[in-house]
């Protein structure tokens, strides 16, 4: 298609690192992630070019050096398809791709007038700014990721946004190697927990309610905003940070954690024993509070399903084993 025939021009801001870990965890041997990665980007240019848009820029971030398949052969896939790779080291902060990433699209929104269209392949809710900063300077946004990968406040919280499920980028082979989640989880695990014991402290009690009260709905919990949770609820009390709490429950058979896969990071859930009598006890109560009104969780709900399992939960989790 020549230059002629293109009504409007994009930039293209890959979240590779994400992309890449997704397909590898999805994709059978021996199907290789930046293989398919690189079809999925083809795609997506003729996608563009069958509605009249011209990929003009192109980004692609991640710390190319951690990825399994040789670097250079992954980077020069993504430049013959119009992509720059841009290396974001994996020792930095876990947020550094999403930071780049955003200052590239501000930098475009600011200085390229030409560029019409942004398409942000990533469904992290990090980008609703982003994506409502460029909609607000009058920018066509295309939001392209996995649909169960996609965090819904990216859609929620955008007023024009285009979204296009990425699997529709697949190629027929890679469809054939693909797993859904059920077909990738492995058996059903039953967690055993600790033999059932009293509590010790009262300030363990005051952690199980503040875990029923404002996690009670979830059948797991993610550990890092419930390690913040308590800091903020409880306060600081000598000899009994979050941590220590957390590693008393558990002791006492009241709560277990439990690692679970992730992409790219694996992270940690606890969950509640039932079946503990302070468990029992303590939700009786808060079912019985539960009309004072004293908790309106839903702000806290929107920011908690949402919670990215970051790299810090797995330095918190290694000082709790």
């Amino acid at each position: 298609m020549s230059d002629s025939s293109f009504s409007r021009s994009a930039a293209v801001l890959i979240d590779y690192q994400n992309l890449y870990y997704y397909l590898k965890n999805h994709l059978r041997h021996p199907v290789q992630p930046g293989d398919t990665a690189a079809e999925m980007i083809e795609a997506l240019r003729d996608y563009l070019e069958g509605e009249g848009v011209r990929l003009a820029r192109g980004f692609a971030y991640a710390d190319f050096g951690g990825l399994d398949e040789h670097i250079r052969h992954v980077q020069r896939a993504l430049y013959l398809h119009g992509i720059q790779p841009f290396y974001v080291p994996s020792t930095m902060h876990r947020n550094t791709t999403d930071l780049q990433l955003a200052i590239d699209a501000m930098t475009i929104r600011d200085t390229q007038p030409e560029m019409d269209t942004v398409v942000l392949f990533s469904g992290d809710r990090d980008y609703v700014p982003v994506v409502q900063a460029l909609q607000a300077a009058g920018r066509r946004v295309l939001m392209v990721a996995f649909r169960d990968h996609l965090s819904a406040h990216l859609l929620d919280n955008t007023s024009s946004g285009v979204f296009l499920d990425a699997i529709e980028l697949l190629s027929d082979d890679a469809r054939d190697a693909f797993s859904d989640e059920d077909e990738t989880t492995t058996p059903e695990m039953t967690t055993t927990f600790n033999e059932a014991k009293e509590l010790p402290y009262d300030i363990d009690i005051e952690a199980l309610e503040v875990i029923e009260r404002f996690f009670g709905q979830y059948d797991e919990v993610y550990l890092t905003p419930l390690l913040r949770k308590l800091s903020e609820e409880l306060g600081e009390i000598e000899g009994h940070d979050p941590k220590s709490l957390i590693g008393d429950l558990e002791e006492c058979g009241a709560v277990r954690l439990e690692r679970r896969r992730g992409m790219p990071y694996d992270y940690t859930v606890l969950i509640v024993n039932a079946t503990h009598p302070s468990v029992q006890e303590v939700k009786e109560e808060v079912a019985n509070a539960g009309g004072d009104g004293a908790f309106d969780g839903a702000a806290f709900e929107s920011e908690y399903e949402d919670e990215p399992e970051a790299a810090l939960e797995d330095a918190e989790t290694d000082d709790l084993a």
